[in-house]
């Protein structure tokens, strides 16, 4: 953590704030709780101001907790958003927005300039996995995120070995266009046939 920001927060009445980024296609909204600050988030943007309360999209809630992740589970968190408008959460809510990259930072503000103290501290980066919507004294449109690597441990048995995937992987590639066996149902990420030689071969042709 950002020596400065350690002493920020040592302080006894220091001025906290969250700044979310969602990475839209658009152009990235930038929010925060703390009324507005300037902040560069490295992304090549350069320095992008984060606000309370978005013209176009809302405001966002307090950040809970992070879920951390156990056994087949990831790190997640939930982004609360009041959307300003149907529109507004339409657009939050459309499927197209499922990867969207999603940045949270906690810093701290110099109250007598209204700058951020030293460098924000980055608590999650993934992505918008899917948005659940509640309607009550005010709609709240809750976006639920996860990492990039929960991907990795999703069920890929509609995955095979067969130049159709592969082509789609790798288009024009066209290695697997003239071999034999690929008819044969092979999971990614499967356990070979035979792990005991599997592992011997492994150990000749890697050294």
């Amino acid at each position: 953590m950002d020596a400065a920001l350690v002493t920020a927060f040592q302080q006894a009445a220091v001025l906290k704030c969250t700044l979310i980024r969602l990475d839209m296609v658009g152009g990235a909204i930038c929010l925060t709780d703390g009324g507005f600050v300037v902040f560069d988030a490295a992304e090549g943007n350069g320095p992008e101001t984060y606000v309370s309360n978005h013209p176009t999209y809302g405001s966002f809630d307090k950040i809970g907790s992070i879920k951390d992740g156990s056994e087949a589970e990831t790190t997640r968190i939930d982004v609360p958003i009041f959307p300003a408008s149907e529109n507004a959460a339409a657009a939050l809510a459309s499927p197209t927005t499922q990867g969207t990259r999603v940045q949270w930072w906690e810093g701290a503000i110099n109250r007598d300039t209204g700058l951020l103290i030293g460098q924000p501290e980055l608590k999650f980066d993934g992505e918008i996995d899917k948005a659940r919507f509640q309607v009550g004294d005010n709609w709240l449109l809750t976006l639920e995120c996860g990492t990039q690597a929960e991907r990795q441990l999703e069920q890929n048995a509609d995955w095979r070995l067969n130049d159709s995937f592969h082509q789609l992987i790798w288009p024009g590639e066209k290695g697997l266009s003239f071999v034999d066996g690929v008819t044969r149902k092979k999971e990614w990420r499967s356990r070979p046939e035979n792990p005991g030689v599997f592992k011997r071969l492994l150990k000749i042709f890697g050294g």
